[in-house]
């Protein structure tokens, strides 16, 4: 088991998913562009709730994990939402938004860009599909920007 991922660590991997994807990208491997632009969405959401949630020793993995932060906790509304925040371990980009503390802000002035992010998730790394060169474009500019606008 690996253990939570450090505040460091998340930050190094989203701007390493970002570059691995323009390089991808690059060499017309689309679907593989997209898999790890989105990926990098993921990783910065999950930076952002670190932050909030102020999680200073990094993003949880696992329950146990996830159970010492709520140990932890010495505020009750910050408690009450440590309950539901088992939702976060998972892929769900509109979800982790949710508890990122950027929901407003990328839904006003990111909209579209989010538009086109939104409906990524880790099952897309399987596509076998036929993607254009502009697709992957567009979602690899508007990942982009969904992350310099979370953090």
């Amino acid at each position: 088991m690996r253990g939570m991922i450090s505040k460091p660590s998340l930050k190094a991997l989203i701007l390493r998913r970002l570059g691995d994807a323009r390089v991808l990208l690059r060499n017309r491997r689309y679907p593989a562009a997209i898999y790890l632009a989105g990926y990098g969405v993921e990783l910065a959401l999950k930076y952002r709730i670190c932050k909030i949630m102020e999680f200073t020793k990094g993003f949880p993995e696992s329950k146990s994990e996830f159970n010492k932060y709520y140990q932890d906790t010495r505020k009750t509304i910050l408690r009450q939402t440590m309950r539901s925040l088992w939702d976060i371990r998972h892929h769900n980009l509109p979800i982790l938004l949710r508890y990122s503390g950027k929901q407003v802000n990328v839904k006003t002035r990111l909209n579209a860009e989010w538009g086109i992010v939104k409906g990524w998730n880790p099952e897309m790394r399987y596509i076998n599909s036929t993607i254009r060169r502009h697709t992957a474009n567009d979602f690899l500019n508007s990942a982009s920007a969904i992350i310099t606008g979370i953090l």
